[in-house]
């Protein structure tokens, strides 16, 4: 079987009837799919993830329509479900003060990334030491994400990665191809992100953007010289 890129929390999501989405007053919902898709995410889980978040709303809130914040929240949630790694930090903004205020019920913020309302809060605790942190992390090294591919089957790559170098704990690593070009992997719980790297890329030229993550949730990618595919896994704490 070939095995092709992909995120291992969407690797068990099964069918889903999708409600219909609604505008809404101000929003532009087409606007934002099609944002979704130029940010790199998945338009087809922002669907399932948005659409079902206000679904929810609707049934337990005490207004016809969902007010604008919520609206907005439940968006940059379903868009970073997506896929779409830079609203990650907007995202956790929006929800840490959703539950602090509790402008939002729990268990409509936890269908917009495809959680249950009990494990809201341990995800915003594992969040806030990686952008790797999940509740059901198991034991054992886990596999978190498969990137690249042959682009001859729709990947990016014409040779096989031959070595990896991890330029922060936050996600990002230099990918080497056995052909010599460089790629540049930036990744999270939910997506990934690759572009090619120029010569002399590493550690010292790299600004993260946020607080490093903690060592709670290591890191790695595996490559081998049979695959096109580099695998991400999340090893043990040390």
């Amino acid at each position: 079987m070939i095995r092709r890129a992909g995120h291992a929390v969407n690797d068990t999501l099964g069918p889903a009837a999708v409600p219909e989405i609604a505008s809404f007053e101000g929003f532009d919902t087409r606007l934002a799919r099609d944002n979704v898709v130029s940010w790199g995410g998945d338009p087809e889980l922002f669907d399932r993830f948005f659409a079902t978040a206000i679904d929810l709303d609707r049934s337990e809130s005490t207004t016809e329509q969902p007010l604008p914040h919520t609206v907005l929240t439940l968006a940059s949630l379903a868009a970073w479900r997506s896929g779409v790694l830079d609203l990650r930090q907007d995202a956790l903004g929006r929800l840490t003060e959703a539950l602090d205020s509790g402008s939002v019920a729990d268990s409509v913020l936890a269908s917009a990334l495809g959680l249950q309302a009990s494990e809201l809060s341990d995800f915003v605790r594992c969040q806030a030491e990686s952008p790797f942190g999940w509740p059901a992390r198991g034991t054992g090294e886990v596999v978190v994400a498969r990137v690249g591919g042959f682009r001859g089957l729709g990947g990016p790559w014409t040779a096989p990665p031959a070595s990896a170098e991890q330029l922060s704990s936050d996600g990002d690593f230099l990918i080497t191809l056995a052909d010599g070009e460089l790629w540049r992997l930036e990744a999270d719980i939910f997506g990934t992100r690759l572009s090619r790297a120029e010569p002399g890329t590493g550690p010292e030229t790299e600004r993260p953007s946020e607080p490093p993550a903690s060592g709670a949730w290591p890191t790695r990618l595996a490559v081998f010289d049979t695959s096109y595919i580099a695998w991400l896994v999340l090893g043990q704490a040390a």
